[in-house]
């Protein structure tokens, strides 16, 4: 979803909002990138605390929600002004949800195998930013400017705030308890 919104940015700033000025264009995106650069860092400030009051599951579905909502209503604007909120706040949104899966990750994962995981979910993290930017390039207008993908996206992060709710709220499968050496020597010896 991320990927597809970026490459719809970058074609709006571009096509629509400075056709004639390419120089203005960049001008202006760089002011969405550094208002979206300051959201991400503002997840530093909110996320810590919304965690001591909800769950981090929680606070990742909330955080798909308002990503839901805020593409839903202000990427349908088409209008400089609201895209800057925009990016500010879905980046914010963006960051929380990594910081709140990764300290999930640090909490659940054994130190054996942390590291794996670790580069596993970077990995799997940025490939489908690549390939929603990729994909969008197929179907996006020139223009960057689509009701209906805006809809779909917002759907998109809709769908994925109740799946993973869903998923997420399902009980660990019980550990198999794994007899030690130890105890299946003082077991024989009994």
């Amino acid at each position: 979803m991320f990927g597809i919104l970026f490459v719809m940015a970058i074609l709006l700033y571009r096509n629509d909002f400075y056709r004639s000025s390419a120089t203005v264009a960049e001008a202006h995106f760089g002011t969405l990138v550094t208002l979206a650069a300051i959201g991400y860092g503002c997840a530093v400030l909110v996320i810590p605390p919304a965690t001591r009051r909800l769950s981090k599951r929680a606070c990742i579905a909330l955080l798909l929600v308002a990503s839901a909502v805020v593409t839903g209503t202000l990427g349908e604007t088409f209008d400089q002004i609201a895209y800057l909120a925009w990016g500010f706040l879905i980046y914010l949104a963006s960051q929380g949800v990594a910081i709140c899966a990764t300290t999930i990750l640090q909490e659940e994962v054994d130190d054996a195998y942390r590291g794996r995981l670790f580069s596993f979910y970077d990995v799997m993290s940025n490939i489908p930013l690549a390939v929603g930017a990729l994909l969008s390039a197929a179907f996006m207008p020139l223009d960057g400017r689509s009701s209906a993908i805006v809809g779909v996206v917002a759907a998109g992060y809709a769908v994925f705030a109740g799946g993973y709710w869903l998923l997420s709220r399902q009980p660990p499968a019980p550990e198999e308890p794994s007899a030690s050496p130890s105890r299946a020597a003082q077991a024989s010896s009994s």
